[in-house]
């Protein structure tokens, strides 16, 4: 069997089955789910990359496949397997079903406590509407119809409540189509946007029904860039910032927007990441933090290592003392929580810069400011310009600012 380096075993016991599974990487978490027939080392290039950008991937065999015992017969076992790993799990996983994978996931999310622990769903290739002659016809041209008669006969006779199910999704969905020779067609597409309107459908061409075989590089690359902020919403809202006030509206509202705006002057995945969640600890200027410094954990689990830590020295930032070095390289931050000085310097100093910038505009842009308050804004803006020269000189042009 190919196995990832680096790789820890995992396993899970279930009244009937032992479930055998692979994790690797740091970074919130994507569990996948490969389809019927298959097993878990289909997304060995997969792992690859998505630990590359910064995940941590869970990957197990369903029962009845690969290392996994006991038997695929039916898709309410497959359901609760797929509880069971999310069980297991930190909240905040974002889930990947391929196939079989897919409605399995699909099933468990029926369950509100299971829904509870999901950032977002990726379907591969599959939707819960199933024409049921259709599906016999392409499973039997590939082969599989006779070896797995009984969990199809199971699945289709499910169809209507895995519509139900889906269409009370309140989570992110992506559908992931292949391209020649998949089973599913525009009009499932279509119907699957129907039921969940803020769903997003997707191709990825030159990959038939088994995306993760045919093109692992272009689905992982897909999910990383799709559903990277998926954790990072879930937890928000999970810590309340929905019902927080901000000038703008929410402070989950002012948290989008300064990301959406380092996003567009181009920051990294972890800038991006940081900006969405740069108050979680509060900060010098918004007193009201979601999380306090000593549940990191959480954060981490969300965003990463790289990006939470960069939160971390946002929220804890001290701005009188370090704003008045603002200009210096390396600029000595002074922690509010510790008194703690810390220099920074590189990427640190870049990001710092870009979310203290997009923040500052997001103030100036939604809040009654005084005039006075506005011309210190546009200093402090300015005074960044030594970080990010080219981001200050698009802010000092903002309207807001004039």
């Amino acid at each position: 069997m190919i196995e990832l380096t680096g790789t820890r075993a995992r396993r899970i016991a279930r009244p009937d089955a032992v479930l055998r599974g692979q994790e690797a990487g740091v970074g919130p978490t994507v569990l996948l789910l490969h389809a019927g027939g298959e097993r878990r080392r289909v997304w060995t290039p997969v792992i690859e990359v998505l630990v590359e950008a910064g995940f941590r991937c869970v990957a197990f065999d369903q029962r009845g496949h690969g290392d996994s015992d006991g038997s695929p017969r039916a898709l309410v076992p497959c359901a609760d397997d797929v509880a069971a790993m999310l069980q297991a799990e930190p909240p905040g996983c974002v889930v990947v079903g391929a196939s079989l994978g897919g409605l399995a996931a699909i099933a468990a999310l029926g369950d509100p406590a299971v829904r509870a622990r999901v950032a977002g769903l990726v379907l591969v290739d599959v939707v819960p509407g199933l024409d049921p002659d259709r599906v016999r016809r392409f499973l039997a041209a590939g082969g599989v119809l006779e070896a797995h008669a009984e969990l199809v006969d199971d699945i289709l006779a499910r169809v209507p409540h895995l519509r139900q199910i889906t269409a009370r999704l309140d989570l992110p969905v992506l559908l992931v189509r292949g391209g020649h020779g998949s089973p599913v067609t525009d009009g499932d597409a279509d119907r699957l946007l129907r039921l969940v309107p803020h769903a997003t459908v997707t191709g990825i061409p030159g990959a038939g029904h088994l995306v993760a075989r045919d093109q692992p590089v272009a689905l992982a690359e897909t999910v990383a860039a799709v559903t990277s902020e998926w954790p990072a919403l879930a937890l928000l809202r999970d810590l309340g910032a929905r019902q927080v006030d901000h000038p703008g509206g929410t402070l989950l509202d002012h948290l989008r927007r300064v990301h959406e705006q380092v996003a567009g002057w181009g920051g990294s995945r972890r800038a991006r990441l940081a900006a969405l969640c740069h108050a979680a600890y509060g900060t010098d200027g918004f007193p009201h933090p979601l999380l306090p410094p000593d549940r990191r954990a959480r954060l981490r689990a969300a965003i990463g290592d790289d990006a939470e830590a960069l939160v971390h020295l946002y929220g804890a930032c001290d701005r009188s003392k370090t704003y008045a070095h603002l200009g210096t390289t390396p600029l000595p931050l002074t922690n509010r929580f510790t008194g703690e000085i810390v220099s920074l310097a590189a990427d640190d100093l870049t990001d710092f810069a870009l979310i203290t910038i997009a923040n500052e505009l997001d103030v100036a842009r939604t809040a009654p400011l005084a005039s006075e308050t506005r011309r210190a804004i546009r200093a402090l803006i300015a005074a960044l310009g030594a970080y990010v020269p080219d981001v200050t000189t698009r802010a000092l042009a903002d309207p807001s600012l004039l």
